[in-house]
């Protein structure tokens, strides 16, 4: 089981790797500023985050955030920790953001 402090990291990662940069709000979302002035946010969720009230609404409100003047929505990626993705898949499926297709669910490697 990763934490979401390693789940982060490894976001974090990926998007420097791009050649991206990134900041980190306190909360733990990352935001990247990648191609074409676009506005990335990547979070990393685990069970502990499913389990509270509060992630719901959190979610939708990081799938509805629109880049500055453009006005278009942000790319976000989720990084779930392996035993909790499906009940992730499922939480977006019922808040309808599995048809929305700016918000990806990144699996991590076996």
């Amino acid at each position: 089981m990763k934490t979401r402090q390693e789940l982060a990291a490894q976001l974090e990662g990926h998007y420097r790797n791009s050649g991206w940069r990134v900041t980190r709000s306190a909360d733990g979302v990352l935001e990247a500023a990648g191609p074409s002035g676009v506005t990335w946010f990547g979070r990393a969720v685990t069970a502990e985050d499913l389990a509270t009230e509060a992630f719901e609404a959190e979610v939708v409100d990081l799938a509805d955030r629109r880049m500055g003047e453009v006005g278009e929505l942000c790319p976000l990626d989720l990084l779930p920790s392996p035993e909790c993705e499906g009940e992730l898949r499922a939480l977006l499926g019922r808040v309808g953001l599995d048809r929305r297709p700016h918000v990806s669910v990144y699996s991590l490697a076996a």
